[in-house]
């Protein structure tokens, strides 16, 4: 950030200068390239920032909600079984809270979609014992949707990693503009303008924005 801070200080300085440089082309470019990499410093940095808390919150509750409804479809289907006899019903339907939460994704859906195919063929005897057909679909439909929002979360992740990776790659390219592009273009202002060579000097000197101390480094400092 606080190297940031510089390179948008250096830009504003050259914007609020341009006519003392508009007779230098090359300088001019140089002034049009910084401001271009730090607009894309700036994209990526939002980029980058994007988190999945959200929809990972979202899709706990979606499973929170999804294991209710198994449980009630579940519980449905066994007494159903102990009224018929049905002991592969039964086998099925022995499902507890804490193994349907300790499952991993894919075998989690799996289990719900075994829970649902059992109880589909005998949904009118599951009425009985208060499950519903609506009960009943929303295996059906919410594990659809579950396993939606896998792709979405592992796509914010890959475009963050990504961006991370640009983001480098832009802030180094900026940097290094400023120091061997910049620098060495405003040197002759040391003579031929002092006060604006060393207004630039003012604008290249890196804030400590936590502590409020300038600080030069030795990889950015500016050639005086």
């Amino acid at each position: 950030m606080n190297q940031l801070s510089m390179m948008k200080s250096v830009e504003q300085f050259l914007t609020d200068n341009q006519l003392l440089i508009a007779d230098k082309p090359a300088l001019v470019a140089a002034h049009v390239n910084l401001k271009n990499l730090i607009d894309k410093i700036e994209t990526l940095s939002r980029q980058q920032s994007v988190s999945t808390k959200a929809d990972t919150a979202i899709k706990g509750e979606a499973k929170k909600n999804m294991i209710d409804t198994v449980l009630k479809v579940a519980a449905g289907m066994a007494a159903h079984a102990a009224s018929t006899g049905d002991t592969r019903l039964k086998m099925t339907a022995a499902i507890s809270h804490s193994k349907l939460d300790d499952m991993r994704e894919t075998d989690f859906v799996n289990q719900v979609r075994t829970i649902y195919d059992a109880a589909l063929p005998v949904a009118a005897g599951l009425a009985e014992w208060g499950v519903t057909q609506s009960d009943i679909d929303a295996l059906d439909t919410s594990s659809g949707e579950y396993m939606s929002k896998s792709p979405t979360i592992r796509n914010v992740k890959v475009k963050a990693k990504q961006a991370t990776s640009d983001l480098k790659a832009n802030f180094d390219e900026a940097l290094t503009l400023i120091k061997t592009t910049l620098d060495a273009m405003m040197l002759p202002f040391k003579t031929l303008n002092p006060s604006f060579h060393g207004e630039y000097l003012n604008a290249r000197v890196i804030i400590d924005l936590r502590g409020g101390h300038a600080t030069t480094p030795i990889d950015t400092k500016p050639v005086e």
